[in-house]
């Protein structure tokens, strides 16, 4: 098949669900430019480099505020010392659960990493319990299976490594928490948001989230964030994960920001565009894959939850030789040929496709999988749609070279 041509083919009729893209993100950059100068940011703001304790750090203080106003929350925690989206996640558990409280997954199974951080709490006395996928909406079902009221209920937005569930969007969310409510009025709900946001034109706090979590180099630091994380929602909890985060009594009117509040700013400003630029991407490139054959998730026409697109390759070789054309396709380390590896929380050997500016970012392009059937390939990233697609195109061209 005339790959050209495909292309081609794919830009026409893809044409509609590309417009609904552009007019997200056209929403989305206006929404964050709208937050910027509601919060007064200023060149001061900008230049700022607080050290030490950090008190009185006006980095810090203009990052909560953009990043709150940015997510329709009431207040928010944007540190770079929280490192990650797990780590935000462990922080907000360890700073809300005390022993005998109980949390909820209503989305199945958590992702790898995040199984030791529930492992550890169980040592607490915290209980643990999930809710089948499947049965995330049925309310006779929950009550059925859930005796004790959860302190906290936990919605992970985005597939994670179960590459046959989906992802969720925001009017699936916005069932869930209502379904919820419903049934346990009190509890923290807490949706992990890695990898959603920016994706539709509202995020979980506008649909009833207590508290979200995500990670900077996830896509919201827009390629420029060099770590860190956020923390948004509810106004009183916030400080309570603050106090837990620093120390009570400190809470957040500690933390330096050391002048990375520059980068983190000009990269939430710019998010909205990279991750519309990557979806219209791999919009067009779920739809070639399926005609070249493979499965992918999600199909082009389909409601995207989150920023991934995932491709079922079937066999080891084709899942190593794919990740290793991508990483060819990288403006950082493209010379060099990823291997599968053991990574701390995983079970299974993990394959690790990317090159860009920060470390471990999954906001530029990159792509990874597990060593285990059926070998998923989950793509995510990029500058923009042209390097998407002329870099997974070109990886599944060098892919089938190889592989007969």
């Amino acid at each position: 098949m005339n790959l050209d041509k495909l292309l081609e083919e794919a830009e026409e009729v893809c044409r509609p669900k590309i417009r609904e893209i552009q007019n997200v993100k056209r929403k989305n950059e206006l929404k964050v430019l709208s937050a910027f100068r509601s919060a007064g940011i200023d060149e001061y703001v900008v230049s700022f480099i607080g050290t030490g304790y950090g008190y009185n750090d006006r980095g810090r203080e203009a990052l909560e505020r953009v990043f709150s106003l940015s997510f329709s929350s009431e207040s928010a925690i944007v540190m770079p010392q929280i490192i990650s989206g797990t780590h935000a996640i462990s922080s907000t558990l360890f700073a809300l659960l005390r022993p005998k409280d109980g949390i909820l997954s209503i989305t199945g199974p958590v992702y790898d990493t995040l199984k030791s951080v529930i492992n550890s709490m169980s040592e607490w006395g915290i209980e643990y319990q999930e809710i089948p996928f499947e049965y995330r909406e049925d309310i006779e079902y929950i009550k059925s299976k859930v005796k004790e009221i959860p302190k906290l209920i936990f919605i992970q937005r985005s597939c994670g490594y179960n590459w046959h569930r989906k992802s969720l969007t925001i009017d699936e969310i916005a069932k869930i928490i209502s379904t919820v409510r419903d049934i346990f009025k009190e509890s923290v709900i807490f949706v992990d948001n890695c990898y959603g946001e920016f994706v539709e034109d509202r995020e979980p706090t506008e649909v009833g989230a207590d508290i979200i979590v995500g990670s900077l180099i996830k896509g919201v630091g827009g390629n420029l964030a060099p770590t860190g994380a956020y923390i948004a929602g509810k106004g009183e909890i916030i400080e309570k994960i603050g106090d837990f985060i620093t120390a009570p009594g400190q809470g957040r009117d500690i933390g330096p920001t050391l002048g990375i509040q520059k980068a983190i700013l000009q990269g939430l400003l710019f998010a909205p565009h990279f991750i519309g630029e990557s979806l219209e991407g791999l919009t067009i490139v779920s739809y070639i894959l399926e005609k070249l054959g493979f499965d992918v998730l999600p199909k082009w026409n389909e409601p995207r939850g989150d920023g991934v697109q995932r491709v079922i390759l079937k066999e080891k070789e084709k899942l190593i030789r794919f990740l290793q054309g991508i990483q060819r396709f990288c403006p950082v380390n493209s010379m060099y040929i990823p291997e599968p590896q053991d990574l701390p929380g995983y079970s299974d050997p993990v394959i690790l496709a990317g090159g860009g500016f920060v470390q471990g970012s999954t906001g530029e392009f990159s792509a990874d999988g597990i060593l285990k059937p059926p070998y998923v390939a989950f793509i995510q990233g990029g500058y923009s749609r042209n390097q998407v697609i002329t870099g997974i195109i070109s990886s599944v061209e060098k892919m089938l070279e190889e592989v007969k």
